[in-house]
């Protein structure tokens, strides 16, 4: 059993630990869904990697890309019930960074 859970954990982390995805993936949570929101809410991220953490996101099912017809064309981005499944994990990751902020930033 505790085989299992740690390789469950190493399964999520596959993702929710790749740069940028999981803050990507809050905010989607907090309503950014057109590209440029995205960017904005996540400072620091590049083009190169917003768009391949959402072209991920898609392709393994944890959030949908919608085309709406214009002019002018927007694209927006949301989460499928599996991606926003994520967010207790994300509040709990928050809860244990703002506790442990000191520990986390010491090298």
């Amino acid at each position: 059993m505790v085989h299992e859970r740690c390789s469950l954990i190493e399964e999520s982390m596959s993702l929710l630990g790749r740069a940028w995805a999981g803050a990507i993936m809050r905010a989607l949570l907090d309503g950014n869904d057109r590209y440029s929101d995205i960017r904005r809410a996540v400072p620091g991220v590049t083009d190169a990697v917003l768009s391949a953490r959402l072209r991920e996101l898609c392709a393994k099912g944890f959030a949908v890309r919608r085309v709406e017809a214009g002019p002018p064309t927007t694209v927006r981005y949301e989460l499928t019930a599996a991606g926003r499944d994520v967010e207790p994990v994300l509040d709990a990751l928050s809860t244990f960074a703002l506790r442990h902020r000191g520990l986390l930033t010491e090298s």
